[in-house]
């Protein structure tokens, strides 16, 4: 089994190469992307996971998505986040790694702007519910 860095650097060609599309089509996948500390590729830490945000067509399967990815990569450390019913600040963060499959163009730009927009316009029910949890 490979590390989180080499699974996403094999992600990255599998993207390139036409491969993951083939496979997102597959799998009903709408949107694919990866987040986290394994694409900050930072030195100075090691990152335990690689995380990979997905969008999904109604009634796939996000297990058969994660045990295909877990061949495709050969890395079994990763953490699969499903932002169709996520809340604004997963989905924001999420959408804010880098895209690797978009089943139209320009829907990873799409879907990233309305995330960082629902987060920035529900800040203030976030900032509510910590005032009344601080009473």
């Amino acid at each position: 089994m490979v590390g989180p860095v080499e699974a996403l650097e094999r992600l990255v060609a599998a993207a390139a190469d036409g491969s993951l599309d083939e496979l997102c089509a597959q799998l009903g996948v709408r949107l694919l992307g990866a987040f986290g500390s394994a694409r900050l590729a930072d030195p100075s830490t090691a990152p335990h996971d690689l995380d990979v945000a997905v969008s999904l067509v109604p009634g796939s399967s996000p297990l058969a998505l994660l045990d295909a990815l877990v061949r495709l990569t050969d890395c079994d450390t990763i953490d699969l986040t499903v932002i169709d019913d996520a809340g604004p600040v997963v989905r924001a963060e999420a959408l804010c790694g880098v895209g690797l499959h978009e089943d139209a163009p320009g829907a990873w730009a799409v879907a990233q702007m309305a995330a960082l927009a629902e987060k920035r316009d529900t800040e203030w029910l976030r900032e509510l519910d910590l005032q009344a949890l601080a009473r």
